[in-house]
Parts: C-alpha cells; sequence; structure tokens
C-alpha cells in the first residue's frame, strides 16, 4: 500500500469510493508534483506552494469540475496535515467551485467532510 493510501485511509472520513477517489488523485498529484518539484509522492512532503501549483498550472486545460475535485483533495490533504486554516489563503483560486467561479460565497451548504482530531481509521490507527 502507498504512503498516500495510508494517509488518506487512517484519516480521512466518508465511503470507501469518496476516499479512494482522493487516493487515485492525490497519486496524480503525486506525479506532477515529483516530476516538477522532484519531491517524493508523500503528502507529508508537499507544501502549499506546490499544490497551489497543480491547480494553478498542471491541472489548468482541465474542465472546472475537475479542477474542483482536485481542490477538495488538496483541502483533505491540508486538512489531515492540520494545516488547512494556514494554507487556506494560499489555495483559494476559480477551482474552489464546480462551475468555475471565483467570488463570494455564502456560508450556507453542508460542511465539508474532513479530517478531524481523534478520528481512528480503518486500521485502528488514531489520529491526532
Amino acid at each position: 500500500m502507498s504512503r498516500i493510501a495510508l494517509f488518506f485511509e487512517r484519516a480521512q472520513p466518508g465511503s470507501r469510493g469518496g476516499v479512494r477517489q482522493h487516493i487515485q488523485r492525490a497519486e496524480h498529484m503525486g506525479r506532477l508534483i515529483e516530476a516538477r518539484f522532484g519531491v517524493p509522492p508523500d503528502p507529508w512532503r508537499w507544501q502549499a506552494k506546490h499544490l497551489r501549483w497543480v491547480l494553478e498550472h498542471a491541472l489548468a486545460g482541465r474542465a472546472p469540475a475537475t479542477r474542483y475535485h482536485y481542490w477538495r483533495t488538496v483541502r483533505a490533504v491540508a486538512a489531515i496535515r492540520k494545516r488547512w486554516p494556514d494554507w487556506a489563503p494560499h489555495l483559494r483560486g476559480p477551482w474552489t467551485s464546480p462551475d468555475g467561479e471565483h467570488g463570494p460565497r455564502g456560508k450556507g451548504g453542508r460542511p465539508p467532510k474532513l479530517a478531524r482530531r481523534g478520528h481512528v481509521g480503518r486500521y485502528g490507527l488514531q489520529d491526532g
């Protein structure tokens, strides 16, 4: 099992299918980051600038909905690493909505399923 799979399986809540999709997107981002920056595909070594580059440049030709799905994975990586409040301003852009519109958002809607302190993953490992 890859480090990325262990990273998500341990701490990310949600259905198995949703976690699997996060893992697939994170593995793709890991290959892109390794090719561009030489950083191994390990989410613990990624920085906000690496993730911003993936969203802004590597996925520039993709559909807005695809970039939104990758942004959700980036947000999950930051939340699992307990960096989300700090990294959030650096990761804002048109990819934060599925239609590609970057504008003021309301506070309504369902809260995201992000990693939380004390979450016990599928393998009984405690996070935080």
